[in-house]
């Protein structure tokens, strides 16, 4: 059992400390919705091992062909991500910054490309007339980080690429509210991943034993 758990926790605990990191030493994170989302699959990988793979094992074809089935199955687990994330839309998300201290550099990065922008506070809504096009703001659970969405389809990812790169520069000089909240992060993936290695020091017979069991079935 002590595998297991090490097996569902450790990549979790490495995804908050890494996360924790950037948050807490820089102002604000910006990415794309397909990294965000590869990064939540890598952190989840360990869960879905020991949850679904489990439970979905195929304990014939591990009889037949032993350990080599998990690598089949995780190549498996990356194509079901990796269609999830090309059937999602187009986004930017944003950690350390709301949707309110987003709207200006937003809307600054957005001139880069279109010197026609307007904002419209209300709704978060950002058009672009000389592209046609309306970008829109959308704040997520707890309010310290939020997407951008496009309400068109189709855009090209040159257009993408490129407001990522000037949101970057416009959010830097941009002073982040959520640091501490990052340093929480941090401290709570690294308590977890020290929890492993102290497992994996004391406790290396039980270890080594479930990692044997859980690969021979």
């Amino acid at each position: 059992m002590t595998f297991q758990i090490l097996l569902g926790i450790f990549p979790l605990g490495a995804y908050l400390t890494i996360l924790g990191w950037l948050r807490w030493t820089r102002p604000a994170l910006v990415t794309t919705g397909g990294r965000d989302t590869f990064a939540l699959a890598l952190a989840a990988i360990g869960l879905a091992a020991i949850g679904p793979g489990d439970l979905f094992f195929p304990a014939a074809a591990g009889a037949a062909f032993g350990p080599i089935v998990w690598p089949v199955m995780m190549l498996l687990y990356f194509l079901i991500v990796a269609l999830w994330v090309l059937h999602q839309r187009p986004r930017l998300v944003i950690y350390g910054l709301g949707d309110k201290g987003l709207s200006e550099p937003l809307l600054r990065a957005c001139r880069q490309i279109d010197p026609q922008c307007k904002l419209d506070p209300n709704s978060g809504t950002i058009t672009m007339p000389g592209s046609h096009l309306h970008l829109r703001l959308v704040r997520n659970p707890g309010g310290e980080s939020a997407e951008i969405e496009a309400f068109e389809n189709g855009l090209a990812p040159q257009f993408w690429r490129g407001l990522l790169t000037s949101l970057r520069k416009e959010v830097g000089a941009e002073k982040g509210d959520g640091n501490r909240q990052g340093l929480l992060w941090m401290v709570s993936g690294a308590s977890v991943l020290l929890w492993c290695a102290g497992q994996l020091v004391f406790r290396t017979v039980d270890v080594t034993r479930g990692l044997h069991d859980w690969l021979w079935r």
